[in-house]
């Protein structure tokens, strides 16, 4: 959990962990006397291993609208990523950009039950478009080097590559990764998380019509603390897209974390949309969690919100909630009901973690939960408040397809070549749900 003061940095670049780190391998591996000591940032990168023939993993499988394709990155021991697209039953792949460093002293992290948003790619709801990351240098007077992200989109009928959300070239705010990218339903708007050193989180958005890719700026937040943006679906014909997020409320150091969701409309200031859709205080959480469980431990609580997604008729939004962001063993999927502000838990209190919540029809709800190291597939009865196995995956790295018949999962990092006869290393596990299911 962040604290307040890793939330309030200066605004002189502070050497993460990782440049530290270099500076110690540049300190171990020179002579005194022999040369002088390399200024911070001159030695950008932390050492690459180098790439192997063959040897790739495919991660963040993503479902293109229709369910027709899959685009992904393929990652090689060298740190490079490579976006492809290859079929539904991923008999073809297609490399659509050249391989490129993206995150170079950072983990690219695309699993799905995480207590802060993943990196990832989207399709453009018309399914023409990918955005995705890509590097973006920052240059400091005091000679100092950083990389950052933006995010950029390609079309996939042309290959024509176009910036989406870029920094400034005299950027002096602090949040240089931009990720998790997200279109809005009419493909006018796209969403983002914009994420600081120290792991302070902003929502960013561009209305892709009237700004240009370096106008894109954040929203405010006087905690740095929100993340987690998901686009409402559009159900009426003359209704706008509306934008939802986590946010966290910091009172002071001895208060415990409020979790609150929020919902706004961009371009209009109605009520409506733009408000808070709920609140969870540490006792409210825990007296719940109490009731249901009998005596509850004598513990810190901070309810964290994380993976949300909306129902089809953009009414109900299921997300999950825990104590402990960082054990996905206590994380449970809850309901709110945005025009009553209900909330309620769903899943099973099994004593079992479910996450990554997805709507399979109006009374169902599938999830992950781990088990053993890996995650059982399961689907929730939102009227019952049962599960049912559906079946197990590796990974959280995975998406359902649009029609909830099947999961695309990326399987572990390969050490040997892979095979030429297997165009991708994504595996597919149908979950036995079909069209007469929904």
């Amino acid at each position: 959990m962040i604290t307040h003061a890793e939330r309030r940095p200066s605004r002189h670049l502070t050497p993460s962990p990782h440049h530290l780190i270099i500076l110690l391998l540049i300190a171990a591996t020179t002579a005194p006397g022999c040369t002088a000591p390399l200024k911070p940032g001159v030695a950008d990168l932390p050492p690459i291993p180098r790439a192997v023939p063959g040897v790739y993993t495919d991660i963040n499988p993503r479902w293109s609208h229709d369910g027709a394709r899959v685009a992904f990155l393929r990652s090689t021991p060298d740190r490079r990523l490579q976006l492809f697209v290859t079929d539904a039953d991923l008999n073809r792949a297609s490399a659509l950009l050249e391989s490129e460093l993206v995150t170079p002293d950072r983990p690219y992290d695309s699993q799905l039950c995480r207590y802060s948003s993943p990196n990832t790619i989207a399709w453009s709801p018309n399914d023409h478009r990918i955005a995705f990351e890509r590097a973006e240098w920052f240059q400091f007077d005091d000679g100092q080097r950083l990389p950052g992200t933006g995010i950029w989109s390609i079309d996939v009928r042309s290959g024509r590559v176009t910036a989406i959300a870029l920094h400034p070239k005299r950027y002096t705010d602090l949040y240089y990764y931009y990720h998790n990218p997200s279109w809005s339903p009419d493909g006018s708007y796209i969403s983002f998380t914009a994420e600081g050193i120290n792991g302070q989180r902003l929502l960013g958005l561009r209305c892709l019509f009237d700004e240009k890719p370096k106008e894109v700026g954040t929203h405010f937040d006087n905690y740095a603390a929100t993340d987690w943006p998901a686009w409402r679906p559009v159900v009426g014909r003359n209704e706008r897209p509306a934008l939802s997020c986590f946010r966290a409320i910091f009172r002071t150091a001895s208060i415990p974390v409020t979790a609150a969701i929020v919902s706004m409309q961009p371009g209009s200031v109605s009520s409506e949309q733009s408000r808070e859709l709920l609140r969870i205080r540490p006792a409210q959480y825990s007296e719940l969690v109490s009731v249901r469980r009998g005596a509850f431990k004598r513990e810190a609580i901070e309810p964290r919100i994380a993976q949300p997604a909306w129902s089809p008729d953009g009414r109900r939004l299921a997300f999950a909630v825990t104590p402990d962001p960082k054990n996905p063993d206590r994380y449970a999927i809850w309901l709110l009901d945005s025009m009553t502000g209900v909330a309620r838990q769903v899943s099973p209190d099994d004593d079992c973690g479910y996450n990554a919540p997805v709507w399979i029809d109006s009374n169902r709800i599938g999830a992950l939960s781990p088990r053993a190291g890996k995650y059982d597939i399961v689907e929730i009865d939102l009227t019952r408040g049962t599960r049912r196995k559906l079946g197990v995956i590796p990974t959280a790295d995975c998406d359902w397809s649009p029609d909830r018949s099947k999961i695309v999962y990326a399987t572990p990092p390969l050490s040997t070549p892979n095979s030429p006869d297997d165009p991708t290393t994504l595996q597919i596990r149908e979950t036995g749900l079909s069209a007469t299911d929904r």
